[in-house]
């Protein structure tokens, strides 16, 4: 979930399918089968994962509300500290070249020795 990965409130928006819509979008009736009417589900997630604000039902259009406390975040980020104590360099890390290297570079040297492929071929050679 992107609120607890991230350590943030998320706003989480779904747009409502109804039978007018069903109708407008579907040519077939095989078509028709595969969109039911609903889909809606419309939350705002706190930074521990946890539903907040006035629910919507799948089928309802309307507006989320939901009061939000910002000392969450940091204590969202604490419990869950992906760049500090829980970093694992043996696994994961950044490695940055300074020196400058050309934008092409051929990598098995079996490609050198191949000659350019021209507009009559349809295949490399190789």
């Amino acid at each position: 979930m992107y609120a607890v990965e991230g350590q943030c409130y998320v706003v989480a928006p779904c747009a409502v399918i109804n039978e007018s819509i069903i109708g407008a979008i579907c040519e077939t009736d095989d078509q028709r089968q595969l969109i039911k009417a609903g889909g809606g589900f419309a939350k705002v997630y706190a930074p521990d994962g946890q539903s907040i604000g006035t629910p919507l039902a799948e089928t309802e259009e309307g507006l989320v509300l939901a009061d939000i406390d910002l000392d969450l975040i940091p204590l969202a980020k604490a419990v869950a500290d992906p760049a500090g104590h829980y970093a694992r360099p043996d696994v994961t890390r950044l490695l940055l070249n300074r020196s400058p290297a050309r934008a092409v570079e051929t990598m098995h040297p079996r490609f050198e020795d191949v000659a350019p492929v021209t507009e009559e071929e349809e295949t490399p050679p190789f």
